[in-house]
């Protein structure tokens, strides 16, 4: 029985082989298991999976008829961009019978419209590619992230990403004016559009936007571009707890109403691991900050930028006069403001390999495991959060270690939490129970237990658990509308 169960499989595999090889694709199907390694295990090497082929298509009609067959053969699909996801959305499971559709050689500019401020790109273009492309004409892109030299944008708008820049220009759905869609039976819907107004009817666009490749793949998208500013002033500060980076916050939005890029936090705990994996650190302050404050403020006028008789830059006057008058009311401990672009980089690359360093710390022992959380809470509530967290941490299990930073600007927090080593887990065989504790401390402050990594496999129950049940409902039957064979990305956000 077994031998012919063994030869049913072969017999299957051969066939699904010869009939993919007929789809007449320009770039092969990848059936080299060995070749399959980078896409069938997540960034952080969390699940790893299993996939009959890999297929790279070059333009959306290739990704139609990859679907019509995977539709009319009811084959599993899992789309895949940069393949950074955090919580294992574009990661295949262990069986084997998906097909991965990656769009890595779709990344051509199909538009580029100056005077509308809009650009339209294919979905696997990397995200640090339509910077340097928009940038040359004097325009902006605002989406930033730490992983922007590997991410596509494809991905980017499937998770809704964040970034450093949503107080200023909301996530990546407010940033998208349309988009080209190919349905799971193979249809294309095409809503590519550079309309900032378009009242007729449903807003397709955005179901798809967040959707993780459960419902359709995103092939192609009108993005939003803006104003390149004259100049970026970069800020760093330190402060001694969260509710006066709150205050501070407040400060700096009234003095500088709708031109603060970033308003990142980075307490101790952070650069305690940052310390330790960032080769070559260099340290904004002197000493250890308790809670650092990394601010972005923008500059468009040329008035701002040009210096005065005396040499000195009038918006770094008005941000020191600021800054002096937080030290006076102890709202700050201390602060310095970058002086050229080196700098600048230095400081922000510490902030965006903040999972990089948290990863090279875990890799130094094989016990220590660490859930990572996405958390976002109403902004005047984070310091209240934190304090209910710690004290149910410490009263957990004992040896944990809290490390969180984020986007304080708009209340997201990467909330992660280290574990004591203690197996099967790193936590005791408790870390389910840890993380459902803690979203229980969300719930309580309104938050969300998802901002901008999206659910994926990690979340799915958080998600069945924690979402109002009436809009989880609607969500299965959406799915089960436009996806009745089940067949788009299996097994992530709902089933």
């Amino acid at each position: 029985l077994k031998n012919k169960s063994f030869i049913r499989k072969q017999m299957q595999n051969n066939f699904l082989d010869n009939s993919l090889k007929s789809l007449n694709l320009k770039n092969s199907p990848i059936f080299d298991k060995e070749e399959h390694a980078k896409y069938v295990k997540d960034w952080r090497e969390q699940y790893v999976g299993q996939a009959v082929a890999v297929l790279r298509p070059v333009n959306t009609k290739e990704v139609s008829s990859i679907l019509k067959f995977a539709h009319k053969n009811k084959i599993d699909v899992v789309p895949q961009g940069g393949n950074t996801s955090l919580c294992g959305a574009a990661t295949p499971d262990e069986t084997g019978k998906s097909i991965i559709i990656s769009l890595e050689k779709m990344n051509n500019v199909r538009a580029f419209n100056k005077e509308a401020q809009t650009i339209t790109v294919d979905s696997g273009i990397i995200l640090s590619k339509i910077h340097e492309i928009v940038e040359e004409q004097n325009l902006f892109f605002p989406l930033s992230l730490g992983a922007q030299g590997s991410c596509m944008i494809g991905g980017n708008l499937s998770t809704n990403a964040g970034g450093v820049n949503v107080l200023k220009y909301g996530n990546t759905r407010e940033l998208c004016l349309g988009l080209e869609i190919v349905l799971p039976d193979g249809k294309i819907m095409n809503l590519l559009s550079e309309l900032k107004k378009d009242n007729t009817g449903y807003d397709l666009k955005n179901l798809f936007i967040g959707a993780e490749g459960t419902l359709g793949i995103i092939t192609a998208a009108t993005l939003k571009l803006f104003q390149l500013p004259k100049m970026i002033t970069t800020l760093f500060v330190e402060s001694d707890k969260i509710s006066n980076a709150i205050k501070l916050l407040n400060v700096f939005t009234s003095h500088f109403p709708d031109r603060i890029e970033s308003f990142e936090l980075m307490p101790k705990s952070f650069w305690d691991i940052a310390k330790n994996n960032i080769d070559n650190i260099v340290m904004p302050l002197e000493k250890t900050p308790e809670m650092g404050i990394l601010i972005d403020i923008s500059s468009f006028s040329e008035n701002e930028i040009i210096p005065d008789k005396n040499g000195q830059i009038p918006i770094i006057d008005t941000i020191e006069n600021v800054l002096e008058t937080c030290l006076e009311s102890s709202l700050i401990s201390d602060a310095t403001i970058c002086k050229n672009e080196s700098q600048k980089k230095s400081i922000w690359s510490i902030r965006e390999a903040g999972a990089e360093s948290e990863k090279k710390e875990l890799q130094k022992s094989k016990l220590i495991k660490c859930l990572k959380h996405d958390i976002s809470l109403p902004v005047a509530s984070i310091e209240n959060f934190h304090k209910d967290a710690q004290k149910m941490i410490t009263n957990f299990l004992p040896n944990l270690k809290t490390i969180y930073f984020g986007h304080l600007g708009d209340g997201n927090l990467h909330y992660n939490v280290f574990g004591n080593g203690s197996l099967p887990d790193g936590f005791e065989g408790k870390s389910l129970e840890l993380t459902d504790k803690l979203y229980e401390i969300v719930n309580k402050y309104n938050g969300s237990f998802s901002a901008e990594h999206g659910v994926g496999q990690l979340k799915k129950k958080s998600l069945e658990k924690h979402k109002d049940s009436v809009a989880y409902s609607l969500m299965k039957t959406i799915k089960k509308e436009l996806d009745p064979k089940c067949i788009m990305n299996p097994g992530k956000v709902l089933f």
